[in-house]
């Protein structure tokens, strides 16, 4: 495939889950907006802090199989190695259902400590262990991968609309009907397993389809050394990839038992506001790594930099223009979704809007340095920002309240994205230098 129809085909997927993520997003930001108003920040962040807790295990577990089915996947699918394949996916569904097993278990076992950490009330306390089931929804992993990897993004761009509808209607029916708490988690519980759903059987339909059913086997072991290096590819991105997602669910956890619920639920806020500009270009990195991975594969590093290069420049001129807009009407926006009340915590909107813009910036880097058999140095980069993170938090958190979460999170882009760029640059002069191709505009 050529550069030129990569880049086609990018945009193209682009086009789908940006769009799908901006639209569902101000739905979603509506819907926390009528639960503000109803119901108040206290309510809304209980809810938050269980959701942060279900996600927060579900994370620590997934080992990113996803990843592992796009990086090893599309090597067997360009050899046309389909029972390669059917083993890849196999083993990926096999680790998924038992460290989904072991959180569910775990979760449930420590949800006494938390309901006492996070000041959960009775209902959502005997509640939440029934809600331990979502951290298969949340996970979703090798679906996910699986359909990636055949080229159907539009189902994860549907699966994120699908979980915004169901959350607003029966959030809406829930303040009509004059409901409580404990609806409103309904609310949730039902819009992840209804979007969840949809994603598995999809995979399942295209599985189905290619007469691609999957090969499951307990020895792990044999079937790991089908695909060498499998296994510390999976604990690398796992270590990567959960890192930004555990700094978030730890501090709203951090957040909810320090300032209470209410402080979660005005974290939560402003954190919607920021991921719904940030999370199209997080979830666009992925789009690339099967890409990554053939040119990488083919020692072609001139046509890997010239990919990041170039979208570099795109995303670069994105934030600057959008980003101006952004900051200008982000108080009228803040007061006019949240009441003039909201407007008290105005700098901790601006500093996760900064945050971001930043985010957006590179969005692949670390993508294209696991394509790279760069894991390692990626994780390094990750650690090195979460350490600057929560110094930055534990240091103000008790000081300056919520405004020490948007600093750090500043100290976290700022370290995560210069020293992915910074070091990302050199390799790829060495990898070309190695490889005698010229021409390097970076």
């Amino acid at each position: 495939m050529s550069h030129q129809n990569i880049h086609r085909r990018f945009l193209h997927n682009a086009g789908l889950i940006v769009g799908g993520r901006m639209t569902f997003g101000l739905m979603n930001l509506g819907t926390n907006a009528i639960i503000l108003r109803a119901f108040g920040a206290a309510d809304l962040g209980m809810v938050m802090l269980l959701i942060a807790y279900i996600r927060l295990f579900g994370e620590v577990v997934k080992f990113e199989s996803w990843q592992a089915v796009l990086r090893f996947g599309v090597i067997a699918q360009d050899r046309g190695e389909q029972t390669q394949l059917r083993r890849l996916i196999g083993l990926a569904l096999s680790v998924d259902a038992l460290t989904m097993l072991l959180a569910i278990i775990a979760s449930i076992l420590l949800i006494p400590q938390a309901a006492l950490w996070f000041g959960w009330n009775d209902q959502i306390t005997r509640l939440a262990p029934w809600f331990m089931i979502l951290i298969v929804f949340v996970t979703n992993a090798t679906p996910n991968g699986v359909l990636r990897l055949f080229d159907r993004v539009e189902i994860i761009a549907l699966q994120h609309g699908i979980n915004a509808v169901v959350r607003f209607v029966l959030v809406l029916l829930a303040v009509l009907l004059g409901g409580s708490v404990l609806h409103l988690a309904w609310a949730w519980f039902a819009a992840f397993v209804i979007s969840g759903s949809v994603t598995m059987a999809v995979c399942a339909y295209e599985l189905v389809k290619r007469d691609m059913k999957p090969v499951i086997s307990l020895n792990w072991r044999k079937t790991g050394r089908i695909f060498p290096g499998i296994w510390h590819f999976l604990l690398m991105s796992n270590l990567i990839s959960s890192g930004p997602m555990l700094v978030t669910h730890v501090t709203t956890l951090i957040v909810g038992a320090e300032l209470g619920a209410a402080q979660a639920a005005v974290l939560n806020l402003a954190r919607q506001i920021a991921t719904g500009i940030s999370a199209p270009a997080r979830l666009l990195g992925p789009l690339m790594l099967p890409d990554y991975s053939r040119l990488s594969g083919r020692g072609d590093w001139t046509g890997l930099r010239d990919l990041l290069v170039q979208q570099i420049k795109i995303t670069a001129i994105t934030v600057l223009g959008g980003g101006a807009i952004l900051y200008a009407v982000l108080p009228l926006l803040v007061e006019q979704l949240f009441g003039a009340g909201m407007l008290a915590h105005i700098w901790l909107f601006r500093l996760l809007l900064l945050t971001a813009l930043i985010n957006m910036l590179g969005f692949s880097l670390s993508h294209a340095m696991f394509s790279a058999n760069k894991g390692g140095t990626a994780l390094l980069i990750q650690l090195a920002a979460m350490t600057v993170y929560f110094g930055i938090m534990f240091s103000g958190i008790w000081g300056i309240g919520l405004n020490a979460v948007g600093f750090a999170a500043i100290g976290f882009a700022i370290t995560s994205r210069g020293l992915s760029l910074w070091i990302g640059r050199r390799l790829l002069k060495k990898r070309i230098k190695r490889a005698g191709q010229t021409n390097d505009p970076l």
